[in-house]
């Protein structure tokens, strides 16, 4: 899975680049469009080597704290525009590392790739939400007919013989759907995966997790929040607007 979305942004930077290059923005018209189209996809690259694992820590952060995901995706911009502009500064102006921090069009240079990097992140968000989620394998039990004794696990596109789900854990653009003794990583939005277990007993308990009534093994306070333990071993971070919820259901 994570092979093939690797991929797909691969691809997608290269035409992003090449369609940017052949509009060629920012003065760089005047450049021939070859070399231009060239040079954009050659940046993009460049770029998408810091912006991938700063938009994962963004992600992580935004786990951890509560954040809205945009918010993440707007913090990961942020910082990783000032290494790109440092990178595409000495690669475009021929400059040193030193020339470059004083260049004094360093900053209108970052405004700009700034720009290009939300132009590219909005890109990627909406393909992503585009792609259909994988189809159950033949001969799975099909969401109109689900099993009487595994409920959950026919409504997901998961392998035969998976089981009931007992968790899903939203990863960026993935769902882990967790089970007994088991894991599978499916492309889908949590909340499209929670939708399809709506006959399901379980609760949202934090905006990457949802945990089934009969997966939980104890609940103990963190704060002002709290954090749940599953009957799998895996720990889930409650949200603080989600107590309320907890209590209501008597987990707490």
């Amino acid at each position: 899975m994570m092979a093939k979305r690797l991929t797909i942004e691969l691809l997608v930077m290269v035409a992003i680049g090449l369609l940017i290059g052949l509009l060629g923005p920012f003065g760089t018209f005047e450049a021939p469009p070859a070399a231009r189209m060239v040079s954009w996809v050659v940046w993009l690259l460049a770029g998408y080597i810091f912006f991938r694992p700063t938009g994962i820590v963004a992600n992580w952060l935004c786990e951890a704290t509560g954040l809205p995901r945009f918010a993440g995706t707007l913090l990961a911009l942020i910082v990783a525009s000032v290494p790109v502009t440092l990178v595409i500064t000495m690669m475009a102006m021929h400059k040193s590392f030193a020339d470059a921090l004083r260049w004094p069009g360093f900053w209108t240079m970052y405004l700009y790739i700034w720009i290009v990097s939300a132009v590219v992140a909005t890109a990627m968000t909406a393909i992503f939400r585009r792609v259909e989620a994988p189809q159950p394998a033949p001969g799975a039990p099909s969401e109109a007919a689900p099993a009487l004794s595994e409920p959950a696990a026919p409504t997901l596109p998961l392998p035969p013989g998976f089981g009931a789900v007992r968790a899903l854990k939203g990863e960026d653009h993935y769902v882990r759907v967790i089970g007994d003794g088991r894991e599978e990583l499916i492309l889908m939005r949590m909340r499209d995966a929670i939708e399809r277990l709506e006959n399901s007993d379980g609760l949202r308990v934090h905006r990457s997790w949802w945990i089934a009534h009969d997966a939980v093994a104890s609940v103990r306070r963190d704060g002002r929040a709290a954090v749940v333990t599953l009957t799998t071993g895996h720990e889930a971070p409650v949200s603080r607007d989600m107590m309320p919820q907890l209590r209501t259901v008597g987990w707490l």
